[in-house]
């Protein structure tokens, strides 16, 4: 189980104040021809546009994933609003817990009644969670697995994609070169937003836990 969990986790928004009516107010400087012209107080510049970093409801999908001279498969991701836990379902009937702001994650295996409690490690899952450091443009309207979304230009540590993310920052498409120059493609088959159970982000109880793999085995 180690070695295969090593596998999966290497290589992979002017506050305007109006005041009621009143007495009239107090005599202040001369205004008129001749009077020095008010100051005008700095702008703010204005805040760049981005998408939701995690979606606002939640939701579940299902995605195709591809990549060049590869076959696709397919994984089921599940997130909580605000993206507070993360449950993505994987081919070989395992699944992954992500909670983020804990940096925490467990791989569930089923087949082996375990639970592989781990810090937070670079893997699939970083596919569909948005980080604060990208920088986003819009390009425009688009419509993916029957539900409308704004395609985004986005850029982070120099490498680029171009996402689809809906107005409640649901991730439904995204296109990127990895560093061998390879295309890689997320595209949402079926989205739903009916809450699962709470058990769903939850270890099983009766399950072993084991220690997983530390971030330096897991990218040996």
């Amino acid at each position: 189980i180690a070695g295969s969990v090593a596998d999966r986790f290497g290589n992979g928004p002017a506050l305007l104040v109006l005041a009621a009516a009143g007495p009239a107010p107090v005599a202040g400087p001369a205004v008129g021809p001749g009077a020095p012209a008010a100051a005008t107080p700095p702008q703010r510049p204005a805040a760049p546009e981005r998408p939701p970093l995690a979606p606002t409801r939640e939701a579940s999908v299902l995605y195709r994933i591809g990549a060049s001279n590869s076959p696709p498969s397919e994984v089921r991701v599940t997130i909580k609003a605000n993206g507070k836990v993360l449950r993505m379902d994987m081919p070989d009937n395992t699944y992954m817990l992500v909670t983020p702001a804990e940096q925490q994650m467990a791989l569930v295996v089923p087949g082996e009644l375990m639970v592989l409690d781990m810090p937070y490690q670079p893997g699939l899952q970083d596919q569909f969670l948005l980080s604060p450091r990208m920088r986003f443009t819009k390009r425009g309207p688009e419509t993916v697995a029957g539900i409308r979304c704004n395609g985004w230009d986005v850029v982070l540590d120099g490498t680029r994609a171009i996402m689809w993310i809906t107005d409640d920052g649901v991730l439904l498409r995204s296109v990127s070169l990895d560093a061998q120059g390879r295309r890689n493609l997320i595209e949402a088959v079926s989205v739903s937003y009916t809450p699962a159970p709470a058990a769903d982000f939850l270890p099983p109880p009766d399950f072993e836990h084991m220690a997983g793999p530390s971030p330096e085995a897991a990218v040996q």
